[in-house]
């Protein structure tokens, strides 16, 4: 195996090469394949000065042109595709949808965002995508969702894609539109699945997985440890983490490789694989900016070009006109009156407070969006004045960047054993297990969790058109 990177890593290339080359077919002999991989596109349709779907369409389309067709190249996606631009909200995951149809991609690996329009939407997505949805880890109600593997042929070579998730989406989903589904871990899964593989006689095996390499310390969720575990393993494809990664060994010699987010680069990883032996001899991979203007020269397909219009015209529409700047102080405190609105009989809110500035003028429903890009709804939870200082404090203590504001609704006194507190349901899932405190608090029947399915952005919205202060 080859391996791209610093100084000492040239050193274990050269070791490498020799090593199997004494034990492979000669190099004319080996096949040699092209692996593309994108990852955190989140519909980004672009600016002036970002690349968006359109700049990544037409790189991947050419890359994918030079490697001698879609027969010799592996086409894969890990994640967070459908969600993370007006265009992605609005359209609820078809703008994404569809630019994986249009380019044909063997293997979708759904990340945590790709279920953020609910479970019935995530469903249907799946029935009309044209790419094979693998996710080993992924149940509902007990039962697989998809494929936890597949076999894909390119040029002869036989190439085992295991699929998985974010481990844990209730970590980041609650409420009525995301019962059902669960992640589970990485490892369980592969105890299983690797035995299947390696009778399959298949000439490289990958594992595609929606998380970074070094984002969880435990054994069963780390994929440095599960690359240890499970050496069979040649490549790792990793995402979530937005931290792009060219090329480096993890575990024992699997090769790790990521793509930065947001359509700015893909990753290219050249192998060449022994048929006979079924293995790996010799991978290469970089990471490949995307030009950030300019024309595009793939052409999507009029669905798309539809889909692409009207989000556009849709991101024009305003909402209301700002005749004063708003500050992040105000902003948080509007946003908490927009709760309080959608929820009259709480006494305060938990709120992740924003540093955001909206500047006066035109307040565009694109605007909105980035105010609130995701899709979190209304909910409320019953808390003892103890319980909801229990939460201050394990908020007080986070090691990263998250804060939890908590403001007063001074129309509602507090009365009673319990108050209704209203917050987002990111909130009420645990800030993606920053707060587990809440979440536990949100299975105790006794809080009365509710989520009211007003999305907060909607809420927002409402709060502006009725403020005199926007008019």
């Amino acid at each position: 195996m080859t391996c791209i990177g610093g100084s000492l890593k040239r050193i274990f290339t050269i070791l490498s090469i020799l090593f199997f080359s004494v034990l492979s077919a000669p190099a004319d002999e080996l096949k040699k394949i092209t692996i593309l991989q994108t990852a955190d596109i989140h519909s980004r349709t672009g600016t002036d000065v970002l690349p968006g779907i359109r700049q990544l369409a037409s790189a991947l389309d050419s890359e994918r042109k030079k490697a001698g067709g879609a027969g010799k190249c592996l086409l894969i996606d890990c994640g967070d595709v459908l969600q993370g631009s007006f265009a992605g909200s609005s359209s609820s995951g078809a703008v994404g949808l569809n630019f994986l149809n249009d380019l044909k991609y063997d293997a979708w690996i759904p990340g945590n965002h790709d279920f953020d329009f609910g479970t019935a939407r995530f469903l249907e997505i799946m029935k009309e995508s044209y790419s094979p949805i693998i996710a080993a880890n992924l149940y509902m109600d007990g039962k697989r969702l998809s494929v936890p593997w597949k076999i894909l042929v390119k040029d002869g070579v036989r190439i085992a894609v295991i699929g998985m998730t974010s481990p844990g989406l209730d970590r980041w989903h609650w409420g009525r539109s995301s019962y059902g589904i669960v992640a589970s871990d990485i490892s369980g899964p592969l105890d299983k699945i690797i035995p299947q593989v390696m009778e399959s006689n298949c000439d490289m095996i990958i594992l595609a997985v929606h998380q970074g390499l070094f984002q969880i310390d435990k054994d069963d969720l780390n994929l440095n440890m599960i690359a240890k575990k499970y050496p069979q393993i040649d490549i790792v494809l990793g995402a979530h983490s937005h931290q792009g990664a060219p090329g480096e060994i993890t575990g024992i010699s699997s090769w790790y490789v990521q793509a930065q987010p947001y359509c700015s680069s893909y990753s290219l990883i050249r192998a060449e694989v022994d048929t006979i032996k079924h293995k790996t001899v010799k991978i290469e991979s970089m990471l490949v900016g995307v030009p950030q203007s300019g024309p595009a020269s793939f052409k999507f397909s009029t669905k798309m070009e539809n889909l692409l219009s009207s989000t556009f015209q849709e991101s024009r529409k305003e909402v209301v006109i700002l005749k004063n700047e708003i500050t992040a102080d105000q902003l948080n405190k509007m946003t908490a009156e927009s709760y309080f609105m959608a929820s009259p009989k709480a006494v305060s809110t938990l709120l992740i407070p924003q540093e955001r500035i909206v500047n006066p003028g035109k307040f565009t429903e694109e605007d909105l969006y980035w105010t609130f890009p995701f899709e979190d709804t209304v909910c409320t939870i019953e808390l003892t004045d103890g319980e909801l200082q229990g939460i201050l404090d394990e908020a007080a203590k986070l090691k990263d960047e998250t804060k939890i504001e908590f403001i007063k609704n001074d129309r509602r006194p507090v009365s009673g054993n319990r108050n209704t507190v209203v917050l987002s349901s990111y909130l009420l899932a645990g800030a993606g297990g920053r707060i587990k405190t809440l979440a536990d608090f949100a299975k105790n029947p006794d809080c009365k969790a509710t989520d009211t399915g007003l999305a907060i952005r909607d809420a927002f919205r409402g709060y502006l058109k009725r403020n005199s202060a926007a008019r």
